[in-house]
Order: structure tokens, then sequence, then C-alpha cells
């Protein structure tokens, strides 16, 4: 009888089913020798064939299969037929009949296989088995898993693991070294067919199944699973799909509890940092590791995955197949991110890593938050204390002998420095010593902690500093940057109360004063009186129409009162202002606080050079503008302020220019700006307003750009923001509207964009204006295109107001802008309630041509009012407003946004939208303001698909910054790259 005899083999992703044939008549089996040769009792393996037509899917191959001769085994080259696992698998079930009646024997392996597929397909029988999503090679790969083996299974593997021949792990697959091939346990043998011949057999059942219908519109990745299980496709699902990451993780949590093995793809490759006491070396160290996503996570090192190669690791109670797949995938992006761990790329089997110290500490100040940020967990050692280690108290008292200042910023105070290091105090010669020592990562009194050279440094300037008194100004500027601040005296009063404002004197309404103070407008007041005392600069930055021109007034009258109380002659006060509020502040001046003597040094017949001093020594307020500061500088400077006053202070955002300048040159005993935007563009607006109030407390401008500006606008770094908030926040006093105790006193404000569609005429210039714009920005560079964006942008947003904006023809408005006829019948709707209304645009020149086309259409009266209205008319046109002379007023943005008390209005229309919300949010609170008491109505006009509704959108992002001292004028468009700008400004159709 001819003996067959056959085996499973292992290869590539799957494996394959290995038979031959042998002769034993033909003689003894294969001598002793060196090298392989045929064995003579293996016959040529087409004489199989007639035993297995129908098996579909056979090669003849080669393998080297050790077999019995003198000896032992010896290994021998042996053709025979490979079979797919699934042809296999039908054979071996039905193998018996097959033989019957022929001269072919199978042997003891083979009726080892035959009875491991009967015990397969009866687990399919019984369902135990499910499909599955796996990673290989990168790629997500369906297929079919054998759920666990039930306990009355285990005993029954347990016999064929006993009875399988060795033979059968004995073969060594076509082209690979038989020196170095380490065929698998019985045991592994067996689970791998189980595991290949039933995905096999459930791929061959499913072909005949129905395909999954693919689901409307794009494909997604369960589709293409399903599609992969049915063998309809290749088991690799497509790159790409957004979807299949997500699908991976659920297919893998819901299979776990039938396999009881997870894929790698739900581990993460971590780090962690040895200490050079813990290191076989010696030195510092980084171990490389496996996380479970458990809660809590559990971890392994490399090593022990290294040592579990090729077999499923269990990790805390789960076990996980390939997780050195999971180390080598994540290894090259790990070390993109932290660079100093490339060199475990060049080692078969990385797990450790000697580092030096310099590498530590860029993992310590960079590479833990940028590995953990991208899920590379890091754990650094109890032992070591990072950031911060360094801890700095700083102390101030008033100097011996020293009474209740009266000079401001430069009245002396005493410092005193106290440091730790690592919790642990630090005394000024052991910082001289590390200092001394120039390391990073110090040793230091048995623990490691982390401290810069730079901060070493400062800490041993501070602890310098503390031998000498330094002005009050350079002290609030220190307070800040120590961790924590005590004090004594009147500072630890000044300090308390500028942290607490609650917690200030209340100061007595000024007996002169016409009015009646609100409860916060009060407080106001309070507030300005403490920080005149101490000679520190107040920002007052309540919210537009919140009184902060009555809060001014009474801290006025009560100086003035105060000093005649004490017998002081006190100086006056010089308030400067925009000129278009000029008349403004001459009314409420007399309205609330008539005593004060006023004087006005504006215009041709202001006082001269030699009479000026004369007359404002004879006043206690005079009133100025801020073109005027710099050409009569020296004629203020010949007069001793009691105080300055900068109104509208955000005309002082640009700290170079000449008014800037001046103003911050005039002595005065106080500094006060008055702003509802104390920042509006950028942080350098901040910088130069407290350059006018307390000079140097943020220090010069390029510092303050090194130390706050950059790494807040361009980093978001929060401590750096955390900081100037504590420096600058005690003396900025800012209430919004919507504050709980402010709201009350407001009527309800309600705000709407009201979408109008574009005209035919419309349309088509605004699509030739952004060709234009595109052709500009991608032909100019630097200024030049900055600057073209922004025209572009500017005459885009003409056109969307009225096609007449743009080209200046003279025709007729009626019925060429979609816009435009909306707010006509707006208006025709607030008339028609017996309502009042402002009109804002930012375009003075078709604010002219409005005003007649409304009246007309309308048939109102309808008052207009730009820059080029002279102040007497403008006074004119608000008191004809406010006395119900007209119920429409047009003005400009720039012109009308800023200083006027229009309450007489309860709608506000913003005709074109302006870039920065701040400013619309000025011009709004014309009519939203103390004295209002009727609901205001905001309705802001855009035109759809255009540049003007895609703004809106962004405008709620840019308020949101500038709630965070952090603002971003109209500049970032024009940096905007072309695709940008394209996706900014291209009309969308519907």
């Amino acid at each position: 009888m001819l003996s067959i005899q056959g085996s499973f083999v292992p290869f590539g992703a799957a494996g394959f089913f290995f038979l031959w044939v042998m002769d034993p008549a033909l003689g003894a089996g294969p001598v002793p020798g060196r090298g392989l040769i045929q064995h003579p009792q293996v016959l040529p393996p087409e004489q199989l064939y007639p035993l297995l037509r129908g098996v579909p899917h056979m090669n003849t191959v080669t393998c080297i299969v050790h077999l019995p001769g003198p000896g032992g085994l010896k290994p021998a080259k042996v053709p025979g037929l490979a079979l797919s696992v699934a042809g296999a698998v039908q054979w071996l079930l039905d193998m018996e009949t097959a033989c019957a009646d022929t001269a072919f024997q199978p042997g003891q392996s083979l009726h080892t296989w035959s009875t491991a597929a009967k015990l397969l397909l009866e687990w399919l029988a019984r369902g135990r088995f499910i499909p599955t999503l796996r990673t290989e090679a990168g790629c997500l790969t369906a297929g079919w898993s054998l759920g666990a083996p039930e306990s009355a299974d285990i005993a029954r593997l347990a016999q064929l693991e006993t009875a399988l021949p060795e033979v059968c792990r004995a073969i060594v697959p076509p082209d690979r070294d038989r020196k170095t091939y380490r065929p698998p346990a019985a045991g592994a043998l067996l689970e791998q067919f189980r595991q290949t011949a039933a995905e096999a057999m459930a791929l061959m059942f499913l072909k005949e199944a129905p395909a999954p219908v693919s689901p409307a519109g794009r494909p997604t990745a369960a589709h293409h699973w399903l599609l992969a299980l049915a063998g309809r496709s290749g088991r690799d699902l497509p790159p790409n799909l957004p979807d299949a990451v997500a699908l991976y993780h659920a297919v893998d949590a819901w299979a776990a509890p039938v396999t009881g093995v997870r894929g790698h793809a739900t581990l993460r490759t971590g780090l962690r940092l040895n200490l050079p006491g813990e290191t076989a070396h010696g030195g510092w160290e980084l171990e490389l590791l496996v996380q479970t996503a458990d809660d809590p996570p559990q971890t392994v090192p490399a090593e022990a995955v290294w040592a579990a190669m090729g077999q499923d690791l269990a990790i805390g109670g789960g076990r996980y197949q390939h997780p050195e797949q999971r180390l080598l995938a994540d290894l090259p992006a790990m070390a993109r991110l932290f660079p100093p761990l490339q060199p475990l790329g060049l080692v078969a089997a990385p797990a450790r890593l000697p580092v030096a110290e310099a590498a530590v500490v860029a993992l310590l100040e960079e590479g833990a938050a940028a590995l953990q940020e991208a899920n590379f967990p890091v754990l650094l050692p109890a032992g070591l204390v990072r950031g911060g280690a360094l801890q700095t108290r700083l102390h101030l008292q008033p100097p011996a002998g020293a009474g209740e200042p009266r000079f401001g910023l430069h009245q002396l105070v005493q410092v005193q420095w106290e440091l730790a290091l690592g919790g642990l105090p630090v005394s000024h010669e052991e910082l001289r010593q590390l200092a001394r020592e120039k390391r990073s990562l110090i040793q230091y009194r048995g623990q490691w902690v982390q401290v810069d050279a730079r901060t070493l440094a400062a800490a041993l300037r501070h602890l310098d500093s503390s031998r000498e008194p330094v002005a009050l100004g350079t002290a609030l500027r220190l307070a800040p940057q120590a961790d924590a601040t005590t004090a004594e005296g009147w500072v630890a009063d000044l300090l308390t109360r500028l942290q607490e404002p609650a917690r200030m004197e209340r100061v007595p309404a000024p007996q002169g004063f016409q009015g009646e103070l609100r409860p916060y407008q009060q407080r106001g007041l309070d507030w300005l009186a403490f920080l005149r005392r101490y000679g520190l600069g107040a920002c007052l930055a309540d919210d537009m129409g919140l009184g902060k021109t009555v809060q001014l007034i009474a801290l006025l009258l009560h100086g003035l009162e105060q000093g005649q109380e004490q017998g002081m002659v006190t100086g006056p006060n010089l308030l400067v202002c925009p000129v278009s509020l000029v008349g403004n502040w001459r009314r409420e001046l007399a309205r609330f606080a008539p005593t004060l003597r006023v004087l006005v040094h504006h215009g041709a017949g202001r006082a001269t050079a030699e009479s000026f001093a004369d007359a404002a020594r004879q006043h206690d307020v005079v009133i100025t503008t801020y073109s005027l500061v710099p050409r009569d500088e020296a004629d203020l400077a010949a007069v001793a302020w009691a105080g300055v006053v900068a109104d509208e202070a955000q005309n002082l955002k640009n700290p170079a220019t000449l008014h800037a300048q001046a103003l911050r040159r005039l002595p005065a005993g106080h500094r006060i700006a008055l702003t509802g935007t104390p920042v509006e563009n950028h942080l350098g607006d901040l910088w130069s307003l407290f350059a006018f109030l307390n000079p140097g407390l943020l220090g010069g401008q390029e510092e303050f750009r090194r130390t706050f500006a950059i790494p807040i606008e361009r980093y978001h770094d929060a401590e750096a923001a955390a900081r100037l908030r504590r420096q600058v926040t005690p003396l900025i006093l800012r209430r919004l509207k919507t504050d709980p105790d402010i709201a009350g006193d407001l009527p309800e404000k309600l705000e709407y964009t009201v979408v109008a569609n574009l005209t035919v005429e419309q349309a088509a210039l605004y699509e030739a204006v952004v060709q234009e714009t595109l052709e500009r920005a991608g032909a100019a560079a630097g200024i030049q295109r900055h600057g073209a964006v922004l025209a572009g942008l500017t005459r885009l947003k003409q056109v969307c107001n009225h096609p007449a904006a743009v080209a200046g023809d003279g025709l007729p408005l009626t019925g060429r802008s979609g816009k435009l006829d909306r707010l006509t019948e707006m208006l025709e709707e607030v008339l028609a309630e017996g309502d009042r209304a402002l009109i804002f645009t930012q375009f003075a020149r078709f604010g002219a041509h409005l005003q007649p086309y409304l009246a007309r259409r309308l048939g109102c009266e309808v008052l207009f009012l730009d820059g080029s209205t002279p102040a007497g008319e403008r006074d004119l046109l608000v008191t004809r407003f406010q006395a119900g002379g007209a119920p429409l007023f047009i003005l400009s943005l720039k012109a009308g946004g800023v200083g006027l008390n229009l309450t007489a209005a309860n709608h506000v229309f913003h005709f074109d939208r302006w870039w920065n919300p701040a400013v619309e949010d000025q011009a709004t609170d014309r009519a939203y303001r103390i004295g209002q008491d009727r609901r205001v109505l905001v309705h802001k006009l855009v035109t759809a698909g255009t540049l003007e509704e895609r703004i809106d959108r962004l405008l709620a992002e840019k308020r949101g910054l500038s709630e965070q001292i952090i603002g971003t004028g109209e500049g970032w468009l024009g940096n905007l790259s072309t695709d940008e700008l394209r996706e900014l400004i291209t009309l969308e159709r519907e």
C-alpha cells in the first residue's frame, strides 16, 4: 500500500495544506550525510490526482521535510501538492471514502488532521465564529475568527495536540532557510489551522450569498467590511475611509469577549523616564512601554513585548495580538515628535535608550507635551520636580519711618525675596552654587529638580535687589512674577484693595453733583478715587453707555471739594478728547457739575502761549483735543496738572503718533483713560495705553512684545496671559451691560442678522470685482498685496451695498440693490410703529446719497452726519434728533460711532458690516445706553452668498478673543492666502 502523508504548513498571511505520497517497499530512508537528498520512498505527487479530483487550487511544490531514517529524523527534499486550506478541509472530511478501494492509505498525520477538520465543522455549525477587523501592515483587513474554546472542547484539542505526529511540525515551507526556521509548537500549529480554516470556510459559504447593498451616497467603511467578509472584494479595506478607525475600535471591542483577544491598535506606545539611580548604567534612560486603554491603564515594558513576539501578550486582564506591531508602527512617529528617540529605530528590538541630560531637559520642556498630545503617554518619575521647581515669595513693606505715600509710582517700598527649590527652602549661597554648576537638572536634598538657568539668574537678581528700596511701580511689576506676594502697612492696604475692589472705601457723593449715581457708578467713583490717592493711573473701560462721563465728573468734583476742605489749592485737570466730543463734554460738565469752571482750549481763538497758563490756573477743567496736544505741548507742559484724562483713549493705541508721545510727556498728579475698548486691535494697544497711565509698569515696548504680546497672540501662551491679567486687571475697571447688577438698569437689546439677496446687476459686478481682486493679489507681494486685498474687500462691500457705491454713475438708486430695498421696507415698518432709527454706514459718500433717497421714498425728514460736519452743526443735529424733530438719522460709522447720546432711537441698522465687532458695538451703544427706556432692536444687514455672510460668522470668534484681552484688527484679512481669499469672497449660488 502507498502511504499518504500531509500537514498544515503556516506560510505568508495564512498557510496551505501539504500532501505527499510514499512507497515503503522502495527500501530504506535517507542515510546520514551532508546536504539534502531526494528521499527514495517519496513518489511523484501526480499519483495523487485521482484521489483529489474536484479539489480546487492545487499546486506542485517542494518542501523540506524531516523524515524518519537511520539515526532519527533527517531533512530531505519532498515534492508534493499544496492545497488551499478550504479545499483541504473538504477533502479531509471525505478522505476515508476517497481512499477506499484504492492502493492509497492515509497516514497517522492525515487521520489527526481529519479529526481536526471534523471538529472545526462542528464549531462552525454551532456558530462559534464571528467577523473581525484587524490591522495588518498598516491596513485594515476583514476576516473571520473562531471564538475561544468551550470547556468540553479544550480536552479534545489537548488530545489532538498529543496525537499530532512529530513529522507535521518538521516541514520547512518553500524559500525558507531550514537552519533558521523555527517550527511552531503542536498546539500553536493546530490553533493557526483552526483560525485559518474557519476563515476560509466562512468565505466559501458566504461567497454564494447576495452581495451587501451599498448605502446611498459615499460607501462607508462598514459596507467595504461587509463586502470583504462575503468574499466579494479583497480582504483589505480601501485606505483613508473617514469612519474606518471608529469601525475598527467598535468591532474590536465587540469581538474581544468572544475571542478573548484584542487587536494591538487599542494599545498605545509610551515612554518612561528612569532616574540615574534606577538604571544599570547609572545615567538617565528612556524606556519604551506599551499601555492599554483601560481606566486605569495597564503597562508592560517593551522588553516583555519582544519576549512574547509571535504570541498573544497578556496585559492586565486582557490578551493582545501582535503588540510588537504597535511598537514598530508608533516608534517612527514618536521619533519625529521627539528626535532623541531616533536611535531606537536602528535596533531590532527597541526597548531602552541611555540619554544625556540635554535630551531629558528637551523631554521635560517640549517633548513630553508633544508626545502626550499625540496620544503617546509619557511617565515621569515621582522623584523629579518639573517646571515651577523654583518658587518665589515676595514681601513688600514701607521703608522704615515712611508714612502714607503721596508721590505715585515713584514712592519707595522695601522688597524682600524668599525662594524654595522643589518645595524646600534654598539660601542665597546655595542658589549661587547651583547657578555656578550651570546644569538644568539638579539633585537637591534627595530629589531631582529642573531649573532653567535664566530662572536661576533672575532669582539671584531678585535676591540682590532685596537690599535697597525700589519704586512702587517697580514693585507692582515684580508682584505678578512671584508665586506669592505678601505685604505690610499701606502697601498691604494697596495690594488688598487692588485685588478686592469691593473693599475700597466709599467716597461720599460730591455736594455739587447734579444727579444721582447708580450703585455701580458709585463703585466706579470709589475705585477712581482710591487709585488717585496712590498716584496710580486708572483705565475706566465700562461698556459704552454705562456712564463713564458721569463717573469722571463726580471724581473731578470730589477732588475739588476735598482740596477745599483740606485748605489745599488743587491744580486744574486737563481733559483730552476727539474734536467731535468737545461740545458734548462742555454740555455734560455744565449739566452735572455747574460749579466747575471749564475752559475749552480749541480753535483759532484759543489762549496764546503768554496767557494760557494763567487762564488754565483760573479753571478747574481744561478741555482740549488730541490734534492740539502736540501742537501746543509747550503751553500745556507749563501747567502743573492735577490730573490728565484721555477720553476715547483708543486714540492712543499707536504709541508712535505725535499726540500719544506728547500726552505721555505731560506732567500730571494722576492719569485716567476712558475707553470702551482697551484692546481694540492687538496687545500693543494695551502697552500704549499703560505707557500713558503708568509709565514703565509694563516695561519697555520691546520687552512687552517679547514677554507678553508674542507669546499670547502667536502661541496662545496661557501662563503669559495670566501674568498679564494679574498685572493690569487691578488698574482696569470694566463692567458689561450683561453684568447682573447692571442689566436691571437697561432695557432689553435684541440683535438680528437680516439677509438680503443680490440683484442681477450686483451679482455681475460682484463677480467682476472678485476676479480683479484675485488677479491683483496674485500679482503682488508684501505690503502691496496686503493693500490690494483690503482694497478689493472694500469694493466688494460697496457692491453689496449698491452698484452706485462703486460705479458712481449718478443713476437712480431704486431697484438696483436687494439690501437697500430690504432696508427701505424695514424702515417703513419702523415709521408705521412710530419708532425712530439710526442707520450706520462706513461709506460717508454713499450715506450722503442715501439721505435724499430715503427722505423721498419714506416721506419724512432724514438727518445725516459724517466726519465733515462742523462741530456746531453736529450738536444741532443731535439735539434735533433727541427732541423728536426727525425720525431717521444716518451716520457715518467713524464720525457717529462714539461720543453721542442718541437714546431717542430704539432701532439701530448697520447697513454694512465693520470688520471689528467692538466698533459695531460702540455704534450700537449710541442708542443702547443709560437713559434708554425702550427695547433696542439691532438689525445687521448682510447679502447672501457673499463675503458679508462669511464675515458675519467670523465676527463671533473675533469677539471672543477680545474678551481675553487679545484682539485682532482687520489686518488679518490682508494676510489671507490666495486660496483662503478665494474661499472668502467667491459668490455662492443656489
